[in-house]
């Protein structure tokens, strides 16, 4: 005697709970827009060029806002490298607003994080560079000038990250439904409400219909 095949998790009716018609809300897939067909990745080696040609661009970049804003440290003399701290609360930015679109536009170009997100702000930013100089404070006697600049760099760098994954986000979900204009169903969607099953022990009320006048005169 064979038995009957055993359900799949999703088709058992034990399954069938308010959480798991959450998942199935008609409209609900529409809500990340230019979700579609996952694209193939990139060749290695176009990503490695993207990567090396982003990487010299935040290089130089670095480089320039080093210029403007120098520091020194020497044995008796330091002062705090703002070029530093600067290029990594920027960098930290620009990577939550680019982390925070492509996680709402799924149609964004495929070179675009590894162009600029790997190489360029990866160039800029150097977190190798804040631990030297906290070790050139500490060797030359300035403890605590390095405590608050390691200090700030933590918190400005998860600030920045954090406030541009939210930008990004509301930016990029705007953007889309701008594109697709104020008559789209996007731009006033809503999650249906759920109803709750019914439980075993209790029985629905049958409501009778309102007689009609035919039927009152009948009567």
């Amino acid at each position: 005697m064979t038995t009957p095949p055993a359900p799949r998790r999703r088709d058992d009716p034990r399954m069938q709970t308010v959480e798991m018609a959450a998942l199935n809300i008609p409209g609900t897939e529409e809500e990340v827009f230019g979700s579609g067909p996952v694209l193939p990745p990139l060749p290695r080696w176009q990503i490695a060029l993207l990567i090396a040609g982003g990487g010299a661009v935040g290089a130089v970049l670095r480089f320039l806002l080093q210029l403007l804003l120098p520091s020194t440290t020497t044995p008796t003399l330091v002062e705090m490298p703002w070029s530093t701290l600067l290029a990594n609360t920027l960098g930290c930015l620009a990577m939550g607003l680019l982390a925070g679109g492509i996680q709402v536009r799924r149609d964004a170009p495929r070179w675009l994080f590894p162009a600029v997100g790997t190489g360029m702000i990866g160039g800029f930013t150097t977190f190798s560079t804040v631990v030297l100089e906290g070790s050139a404070m500490i060797g030359a006697e300035f403890p605590r000038l390095a405590l608050l600049y390691g200090t700030l760099t933590v918190l400005l760098a998860v600030v920045a990250i954090m406030v541009g994954l939210m930008v990004g986000r509301v930016s990029a979900r705007a953007a889309g439904l701008a594109r697709l204009g104020p008559t789209s169903r996007l731009a006033g969607v809503r999650p249906a409400r759920l109803q709750r099953p019914a439980r075993s022990g209790h029985r629905r009320r049958r409501v009778e219909p309102a007689p009609t006048p035919n039927e009152e005169d009948a009567s």
